[in-house]
């Protein structure tokens, strides 16, 4: 492997560390959120409708 090309790798596997760390920062808000609204009596839905598509038309099996 020439020096350029592992210059690259390098700087691609340093953007693709930057990127998984944006995911992981995501997810945790994320999680945190979801808990905050379960400890506030989140209104979430208790029964399931089934599945819907993003319309909200159900999805016919």
């Amino acid at each position: 492997m020439s020096e350029q090309q592992l210059s690259q790798l390098l700087e691609a596997m340093k953007s693709q560390t930057a990127a998984m760390n944006r995911l992981a920062e995501s997810n945790e808000t994320l999680v945190a959120l979801i808990v905050q609204n379960l400890d506030d009596g989140g209104d979430f839905e208790k029964e399931s409708t089934g599945p819907t598509y993003l319309s909200g038309a159900p999805v016919r099996g």
